[in-house]
């Protein structure tokens, strides 16, 4: 049982979060109801038991709803990416574990200051030449020497310059997409047309709409960028190829799924033809060892974060997702 009986909550964070305001009510409840668990569990921030992630059964048992219930507000968080899965497939949140790492640290830095230093007499207040009582030249009264702050030639220790903080600033209003941020965008997949589409909504919300008051620094806006990216490709698989048909593209002929592996997917919800086109014929499958090869690492993160959940309860078993080159994969030049 965790020993915090309460921790911070960021009304703002919660209200504002996009992953989040994508989801139904009653998948932000149900997250909420995760939250609770995940501050109770050990280690803080995990929704598991004893260490061990929680299936949907034990999940459902500690909600109170149903098995179904749960594993279809389960598939909405996740396409949305409200929460993470670390290498044991644990769920967490991402805010409440990095909290937790905070307020340890700051134990540990709390347990070396002056109060326990001068209660244990170690540290700071740890017993040296000076501060041991001598006795005088004139008689055998004990006198303590003169404390070391009051002496003239006594000087604060010079610590390292601190960094400048990066300046922020809102989204000018003539801003353009910079080319290595467009170079970014079309090492992970992205068409020409697709990114100056999203670029211009990129644009309009942050430098007119909801998000104009907005201010972050160069590397902050980057990231925003990217994460922009992500979304619009949680929403709707097919983002990044929008407009191709303009400026036609020769698309590898990539050899067709398994025909026992496209049945098991076709009957889960969240693996749709555009899915399929976009995220699993470009890979190849090892099914008897369990091991999903993509052709880049980005690829590989992505099936794994927003679809290996998916793709577990479509196929049955657990799945690695590694990196293999496209050459070695299919057999074809990238």
């Amino acid at each position: 049982m965790n020993a915090n009986p309460w921790s911070k909550f960021f009304w703002n964070d919660w209200e504002n979060d996009p992953s989040l305001r994508l989801c139904s009510f009653a998948a932000q409840g149900f997250w909420m109801r995760l939250l609770c668990l995940a501050a109770k569990s050990n280690p803080t921030g995990f929704v598991a038991v004893a260490g061990r992630p929680c299936s949907s059964t034990d999940i459902a048992r500690l909600s109170g709803v149903s098995e179904q219930e749960v594993e279809s507000l389960l598939g909405e968080l996740s396409r949305n990416g409200v929460f993470s899965r670390d290498a044991q497939g644990r769920i967490y949140c991402r805010r409440m574990v990095r909290d937790n790492r905070k307020r340890q640290k700051l134990r540990q830095n709390g347990a070396k200051g002056g109060q326990a230093s001068f209660l244990n007499g170690k540290g700071i207040f740890a017993p040296t030449e000076q501060n041991i009582e001598q006795p005088s030249e004139q008689g055998s009264e004990p006198q303590k020497p003169e404390s070391r702050v009051h002496k003239p030639e006594s000087k604060p220790p010079v610590g390292p310059p601190a960094k400048p903080k990066a300046e922020v600033s809102a989204l000018a209003a003539d801003w353009s997409l910079p080319e290595d941020w467009r170079d970014v965008a079309k090492s992970r997949g992205w068409a020409d047309s697709a990114i100056e589409q999203q670029a211009m909504r990129f644009k309009q919300y942050f430098g007119f709409g909801k998000g104009s008051g907005i201010r972050r620094s160069d590397k902050g806006w980057r990231q925003a960028w990217l994460n922009w990216l992500d979304r619009e490709l949680r929403i709707r698989p097919d983002a990044a190829t929008v407009g191709q048909s303009e400026t036609p593209i020769q698309r590898p002929n990539y050899p067709p799924l398994p025909e026992d592996l496209r049945a098991k997917l076709k009957d889960h919800y969240v693996f749709k033809e555009t899915v399929i086109q976009r995220w699993l014929l470009p890979c190849t499958f090892d099914l008897d060892r369990g091991v999903v090869y993509a052709p880049s690492g980005f690829h590989a993160s992505y099936l794994e974060n927003h679809y290996g959940d998916a793709f577990f309860r479509a196929v049955g078993r657990n799945f690695k997702f590694l990196v293999k080159p496209r050459e070695d994969v299919h057999g074809m030049a990238k």
